[in-house]
């Protein structure tokens, strides 16, 4: 194998991916708990909160976009072998994510003064969406600072620290749930309203390792630049624009389709919000080699090895399907126990087991739309990742809407609403074949410069 400043054989990949998978699962029994605890309270606050989540995170979608691109810039300058430049594209991410972050807050929160709420037709739902987004919306501040660490860190294939910041943020979010909910460890019980203040903290507890971590490792991190590092902000915005919107619609048609399901019924949103979360057995695979791929394809092109790109793609595709089967196997071998767990009527069980089926075959196309999407954004190719969720996303919203509408009531099954995944996983494979079956990706889509 040639030198390389990355590692590309499996073992090397699976090292650069696992400490953000380990993180990701985590977080993932933090959702758990956070569903297990909501559901205890009532139907209302798990169907609020998570609608108020989801909202959160499609605005946190400009975040991670911005973040994304921040990675793939600092991976193509370590490829590069260029120091100065990628430090520099460090410190201007973590100053345009304070910004960012403060934007966000004071945008959700003049939508929070009533026009989100409107969307949502049940009062009992509505009334515990509006208050939980009001404390969450406020973690748009460390958790975009956060983001901006954690991306340099991942574009150097550093992802050990990236582990310690989420194993802290969730680690702390479970103890306070579990404290700030029902009431335990001495605290009061605060119900939904407690499950907000707990990730809201988490994050800001994050946050302050994410800086002690930095200033150990890498203090010129903080050092300010004297005036705006205009080279840098091209190629940010050049790359991460893109990312933002195709993010931010990717998650923000997703949310979309929770309201359309919050207007099918009660038990249907509750069985949708589970079945998210669940989603989350596959995302702790993809989230780990989806960032190892962008950080893996941009380090090897600023390199100009080339010739290793394609063999790298197929053992990452490889390694994400698997990973995505041995993690998701319980919703085809035993969606029975898994449903049992959130619900007591023998009708709802049934209900979320064959929900479950669904989204096992979803699953299957996540793992491998995935890897070929982060591959085309790796290769600087965002605008052409952007038109192809355009096209996948595009075709979600309308299917996802007539399942969901009086026109399309026959199909009230929500087993049968869920599949509208399996349309869009299908567009994005075919929008992904079409952008990168000429190979120009392997000399990079986009100057970086």
């Amino acid at each position: 194998m040639s030198k390389t400043p990355i590692r590309t054989d499996i073992r090397g990949l699976i090292s650069i991916a696992l400490p953000i998978s380990i993180g990701t699962f985590v977080q993932f029994l933090v959702l758990l708990t956070d569903n297990y605890f909501l559901a205890r309270v009532g139907e209302s606050a798990i169907n609020g909160a998570g609608n108020a989540g989801l909202t959160y995170l499609t605005f946190g979608m400009l975040i991670f976009g911005s973040a994304t691109g921040i990675q793939i810039l600092v991976a193509r300058r370590h490829g590069e072998g260029n120091d100065e430049l990628q430090i520099r594209t460090g410190r201007t991410g973590w100053i345009l994510h304070t910004l960012l972050g403060i934007g966000l807050c004071v945008g959700v929160w003049a939508l929070n003064q009533g026009a989100l709420g409107s969307l949502i037709e049940s009062s009992d739902v509505r009334n515990v969406f509006e208050p939980y987004l009001g404390v969450r919306l406020w973690g748009c501040i460390p958790y975009g600072i956060t983001f901006a660490f954690t991306a340099y860190w991942t574009g150097l294939a550093r992802t050990r620290l990236l582990l310690a910041v989420s194993l802290t943020t969730a680690f702390t979010n479970l103890v306070l749930d579990y404290g700030l909910i029902e009431g335990n460890l001495g605290f009061e019980a605060m119900g939904h309203m407690g499950a907000a203040w707990a990730s809201l903290t988490a994050e800001s507890i994050g946050f302050v390792v994410a800086i002690a971590l930095m200033f150990k490792v890498e203090p010129r991190f903080f050092k300010l630049p004297r005036k705006l590092d205009l080279e840098v902000l091209n190629a940010w915005w050049k790359i991460s624009g893109p990312l933002m919107g195709q993010l931010m619609l990717t998650v923000g048609v997703w949310t979309s389709s929770f309201f359309f399901v919050e207007k099918v019924g009660s038990t249907q949103l509750k069985i949708s919000h589970i079945g998210r979360n669940a989603f989350m057995f596959a995302f702790i695979v993809t989230s780990g080699l989806g960032q190892t791929t962008r950080t893996v394809i941009s380090t090897l092109i600023g390199a100009k090895l080339y010739e290793e790109l394609v063999p790298t793609v197929k053992k990452l595709w490889l390694i994400n399907v698997i990973g995505c089967i041995i993690l998701t196997h319980g919703f085809i071998l035993y969606p029975e126990f898994i449903s049992s767990i959130f619900f007591d009527q023998t009708e709802h069980i049934d209900m979320m087991s064959k929900t479950f089926t669904t989204l096992f075959i979803a699953v299957l196309g996540y793992g491998s739309s995935h890897i070929l999407l982060t591959t085309l954004e790796g290769a600087g190719g965002t605008r052409r990742a952007f038109a192809v969720e355009m096209l996948g996303a595009g075709m979600y919203f309308l299917v996802a809407w007539y399942l969901t509408s009086p026109v399309g009531n026959k199909f009230r099954d929500i087993q049968v609403i869920w599949r509208v995944e399996w349309i869009y996983f299908s567009f994005i494979i075919l929008g992904c074949y079409i952008a990168l079956r000429n190979g120009k990706w392997k000399h990079g889509l986009e100057s970086l410069r």
